[in-house]
């Protein structure tokens, strides 16, 4: 009964590593917030960008879960490599064209999204990049960007807090790496059980 035992435990084990490996091997997801406060009442857009030099390696963010005042309808045709919006989530590929995503919003909120990224080999990277712009294309509240995430192959996520005033960006955990972590201590749990019961 013991080795049955023992090998129903490693056969879990097994399994867990492998539905949980990939996500965890993914990257990371980031959760990025935007306090919009000071631009109370404006009407502009969100301006999410993903380019790079024409040598940059092969790069995709997943943008999904967004929240905020997002007005219907109000999505600019996006220019570049981009698909989706703020409901099913967008994805944005660097590409020789300018890449953005912007979407009419009412300011003066929160609004925030997580972004995962899947990043290509070579020395050159690409920027992810958060913006608010108004209905003339002004920059609101900075004289850019609020944020940009320099991606590069094989280095971690540089992430450029332009304006902290209006932005904040958290690593948040995979599901698969909690999945991976649970998993591990309840068959530590239960096996050091078993063991104290012989």
């Amino acid at each position: 009964m013991s080795r049955f035992t023992s090998l129903l435990f490693r056969t879990l084990l097994a399994l867990s590593i492998a539905i949980g490996a990939p996500a965890a091997l993914a990257g990371p997801m980031y959760r990025v917030s935007l306090d919009t406060s000071a631009l109370a009442g404006t009407v502009g857009y969100l301006d999410l960008g993903l380019n790079g030099p024409l040598d940059a390696a092969p790069t995709v963010a997943r943008v999904s879960n967004f929240s905020g005042a997002f007005l219907d309808g109000g999505v600019l045709a996006p220019s570049g490599d981009v698909s989706g919006d703020v409901v099913n989530g967008v994805v944005l590929r660097n590409g020789p064209e300018l890449n953005f995503f912007d979407q009419l919003v009412t300011f003066g909120g929160l609004f925030s999204f997580d972004v995962g990224f899947e990043l290509g080999g070579g020395d050159h990277g690409a920027v992810f990049s958060v913006a608010f712009i108004d209905e003339a294309f002004n920059y609101l509240g900075a004289d850019g960007n609020v944020i940009e995430l320099n991606l590069v192959a094989g280095q971690p996520v540089e992430r450029q807090l332009v304006d902290g005033a209006f932005a904040s960006v958290a690593e948040v955990p995979e599901p698969g790496a909690w999945l991976l972590v649970a998993s591990g201590l309840f068959l530590l749990a239960t096996t050091r059980r078993l063991r104290q019961g012989r």
